[in-house]
């Protein structure tokens, strides 16, 4: 949907840009015949009111100029805009079919890793829980009067037991599946693996749409290298294209935010909590 919407953007401004330029072509003819009305009524030498005739004529070859840089923008630029939205970007009837494959490819892979994120989270609660219980079965035990009947000391002992071997079962879940995300784990390799391959099926397709882009802003160029007045415009312009990089481009999201990305993984933290 981000393609399909800056497309979109470029489009707009491209449509505002020629609608601009067909407001001051207007503006110039209308200036320039006012201008020649104007010194057909004037008496003046012949020399000087040549010329000074051919400066109004200049604004009709200024909005010459304009008018192609208008209808360049409407005639070629828009079309392939359009056509590259319609054939990369083609709307289903609840997304944009390219942004829904990536999306379920991504939801495929993500699904299994956060159901185990999801296990980590759950062992580490009942585990530090287990350990909480433990501690104030202990101090039940170590507390109890010395006047307690023998069953109820038995089963305060038994349940101390029983807590005791519940948090060695929790704390082995736990730290089995931790081991699950860490450095060399099939799973954490297996997740990795798919993400980036993911990622490089957006890339290539982000790669596609900068290439396109870059093609339409060479368009942009071609319209304006026919006006000899813009060379200056068309210097700077020429000057800024040249440091479109895309491979520099895709290197800076996979940085920020592909694998190149500092991953925070889980791990076994022992519980720290103790009874006031």
């Amino acid at each position: 949907e981000f393609g399909h919407e800056v497309v979109g953007h470029l489009s707009t401004m491209f449509e505002e840009r020629a609608s601009l330029e067909h407001t001051y072509v207007n503006a110039l003819r209308a200036w320039s015949r006012k201008w020649h009305g104007e010194l057909t009524k004037l008496s003046e030498y012949p020399s000087n009111k040549k010329v000074w005739d051919q400066i109004v004529s200049t604004g009709e070859q200024m909005a010459d100029i304009h008018q192609t840089i208008a209808s360049n923008l409407h005639d070629n630029i828009q079309p392939k805009l359009k056509q590259w939205r319609k054939d990369n970007y083609e709307k289903s009837i609840i997304n944009y079919k390219k942004s829904k494959e990536f999306e379920k490819e991504f939801e495929n892979v993500q699904k299994p890793w956060t159901k185990l994120l999801e296990s980590i989270y759950e062992a580490k609660q009942n585990y530090y829980k287990l350990v909480k219980l433990s501690k104030q079965c202990e101090q039940q035990k170590c507390s109890m009067p010395v006047e307690t009947p023998a069953e109820t000391q038995k089963q305060i002992i038994d349940h101390y037991v029983q807590v005791n071997l519940d948090v060695d079962a929790a704390r082995t879940k736990y730290q089995h599946l931790v081991r699950d995300v860490a450095p060399g784990a099939e799973p954490r390799q297996r997740y990795e693996a798919n993400m980036i391959e993911i990622f490089q099926h957006t890339q290539a397709f982000e790669k596609k749409r900068l290439d396109f882009f870059k093609d339409i802003f060479t368009d942009y160029i071609k319209t304006l290298q026919q006006q000899a007045l813009f060379n200056k415009m068309l210097d700077d312009y020429l000057r800024v294209l040249q440091t479109h990089n895309t491979p520099a481009d895709l290197d800076a999201w996979y940085n920020n935010f592909g694998p190149g990305t500092q991953s925070h993984y889980p791990a076994f933290e022992e519980c720290q909590d103790t009874i006031q």
